[in-house]
């Protein structure tokens, strides 16, 4: 969709609507971000443009709506309501908040196969869905399908020229005239003749083709392709893209047949095949990018407890800007005779209402872990970590909004991020490229390793912050925010905490431990890990060392979380650079040169060197 930049808002609808921000301009009619005053909810408001009011299109435009309503599906963006104001014909639905398949093909081309095939799924079981109740979409193409940024769920939208076969009223173009997007449309489409569900599943087999290859099936004069779509044959799509997996090609080459017979009977058939082509797709992905054995019980167990406590942390970290309805089911995961697969942990997370973000990160984490034991942590050792440390956080996460747009922004956080005074190292991207929705995943410098064998090391401030919480590995995601003409890029940086936790509450009740042998024996160590009001009546000795362990325990719990406070804040400090070189390069025309020199002068602790000497 395009900004509505000659659209205006009408002023009859302030009163039931707050504006927010536009969101684009279709055929018929505009689209803002509002929240409907009554409901007091963020909904997408959909307004047919006055100059093209006339009774044909103000009819089909109140079509969609009923249409739509009628559908009620987790794939299917909802319909609330539909009204005229004051000569102002609109209707509210679900706001999605997100990206078009259509916008995510136009920034990276092709994309990667197990995501194709997720969209095409899920496109596949709405219109299924609505091919049941008697409606044929006629205009799927990339543009209608709607992914949430958050749960990476997709939803189809804009019935806009649907039609409707169980109503004689809906009949509003008459067969022989053509409406949809003629890269999309079916033989039987292009020719006028009549259409049921199949139509829509050779729409969906063009879109499969083009987000798989980066190419359309047939290109050229609106013209051109309506007669290729009813005369030629599309083109095999291993014969464009080889990289397909076989399995996957044979469904989309199957979609684009020319007689509807020789296509999938239904949508959901076609559904079942892309699921079974899914498992093809999702091992020549894992193949392609880090090979090893599934997932144990055990080990599919902590990704899931991990997946759900950066959830829950990133809730309370900020407050969301965007409430979006979302169907939230719980299923069982499939269990294969050695385990489960990394798809089988990610989809029963994602049914669970867990981010796909969350899940990518605690796997992205459990493979750094390589062969050590999974962190699967129970009640007890928690309440050991929040008693000794005196935190509940089990990772660390700061985020910031860029102004700028996602590709922009992760240039200049690549710059940042590996000059000084940072100098982070990239190991690996996980789950894709960063731009759709891969992690980027940077090794810290480590001031122990940098020490051996020197006298003298200089080293990042927020290394340093760093190392006193053991903290060597950090997770970079970026999502887009804002619009095509004012875009926005929120950067989010975590790392997980635990391992450096377990550590640090193991050192703590060894140095409390070690101050109540010191001064009172195998009996003031108990007491003083204990410390109470109670330890004066035990004697003097015992009373002393308990006394001395409580508080240096304090003093340890304190000194942990000044530290997590100041990595915080270096970390923060990453993002503002990030932000001030993008300012730059609005100034200068590009971004400025990588600082590999110390820096001179203050700029607080994320800018500032920290001249160690060791022992």
């Amino acid at each position: 969709m395009t900004e509505p930049n000659q659209a205006v808002f009408p002023p009859a609808l302030a009163d039931q609507f707050e504006l927010v921000r536009p969101l684009g301009a279709g055929g018929m009619g505009a689209v803002w971000l509002v929240r409907d005053r009554m409901l007091d909810r963020l909904v997408a408001l959909k307004v047919l443009l006055a100059a093209r009011a006339g009774d044909a299109e103000r009819e089909r435009f109140l079509r969609e709506a009923r249409t739509a309503a009628k559908l009620e599906h987790p794939n299917i963006v909802p319909i609330f309501r539909a009204d005229e104001t004051d000569g102002a014909v609109w209707f509210s639905m679900g706001f999605v908040d997100g990206e078009s398949l259509g916008d995510r093909l136009r920034d990276r081309g092709k994309l990667p196969a197990t995501e194709v095939v997720r969209s095409l799924r899920e496109a596949s079981w709405a219109l299924a869905y609505a091919h049941a109740r008697g409606v044929v979409h006629r205009d799927v193409k990339p543009d209608n399908l709607m992914i949430d940024r958050e749960s990476g769920r997709t939803l189809v939208t804009d019935f806009g020229i649907a039609r409707d076969l169980s109503s004689a009223k809906s009949r509003l173009t008459l067969d022989g005239n053509v409406l949809g997007t003629v890269h999309y449309m079916s033989p039987e489409q292009c020719a006028g003749e009549p259409l049921d569900g199949r139509s829509d599943v050779y729409a969906l087999g063009v879109v499969g083709f083009q987000a798989l290859s980066g190419t359309l099936p047939f290109d050229g004069s609106p013209q051109s392709v309506l007669v290729a779509h009813v005369t030629k044959q599309a083109p095999s799509l291993r014969a464009v893209a080889p990289q397909v997996p076989a399995a996957l090609a044979a469904v989309v080459d199957r979609c684009l047949a020319k007689s509807p017979a020789d296509r999938y009977e239904t949508a959901e058939s076609l559904a079942s095949a892309l699921e079974q082509a899914m498992v093809e797709a999702v091992e020549a992905s894992r193949s392609a990018e880090r090979p090893g054995p599934e997932l144990s019980e055990t080990e599919a167990m902590a990704v899931w407890q991990r997946a759900a406590q950066l959830q829950a942390e990133a809730a309370h970290r900020m407050e969301r800007n965007v409430s979006i309805n979302r169907d939230q089911t719980s299923q069982q995961a499939a269990v294969s005779a050695t385990g489960y697969s990394a798809y089988d942990v990610e989809a029963s997370a994602v049914d669970a209402g867990i981010s796909r973000q969350y899940v990518a990160i605690a796997m992205a984490e459990r493979q750094s872990q390589q062969s050590n034991a999974p962190m699967l942590v129970g009640e007890a050792e928690d309440r050991r970590v929040t008693t000794f440390l005196g935190v509940t956080a089990r990772s660390i996460s700061v985020s910031r909004t860029i102004s700028a747009s996602p590709r922009a922004t992760l240039e200049a956080l690549g710059r940042v991020a590996t000059a000084k005074p940072y100098l982070f190292e990239l190991e690996s991207a996980v789950g894709g490229h960063p731009l759709d929705g891969g992690i980027l995943r940077f090794k810290v410098p480590n001031i122990y390793q940098a020490m051996s064998g020197q006298t003298v090391v200089t080293v990042p401030g927020l290394a340093y912050r760093c190392t006193q919480i053991d903290l060597y590995e950090l997770n970079i995601t970026l999502s887009a925010r804002g619009t095509a003409a004012k875009p926005a890029c929120e950067v989010v940086i975590s790392g997980d905490l635990r391992k450096g936790q377990r550590k640090n509450v193991r050192f703590s009740g060894w140095t409390m431990g070690s101050l109540g042998t010191l001064f009172g024996g195998v009996t003031g160590t108990v007491v003083g890990l204990a410390a109470g009001s109670a330890i004066m009546a035990v004697g003097p000795a015992v009373a002393a060392a308990a006394g001395i362990a409580a508080i240096s325990g304090y003093s340890y719990r304190r000194a942990y979380r000044s530290a997590l406070a100041k990595t915080h804040e270096e970390l923060d400090g990453l993002l503002r650079a990030v932000q001030r070189a993008l300012d730059e390069a609005m100034i200068f025309g590009a971004l400025p040169p990588r600082n590999d020199d110390p820096p001179s002068g203050s700029g607080g602790d994320a800018a500032s060197m920290i001249t160690l000497l060791s022992s």
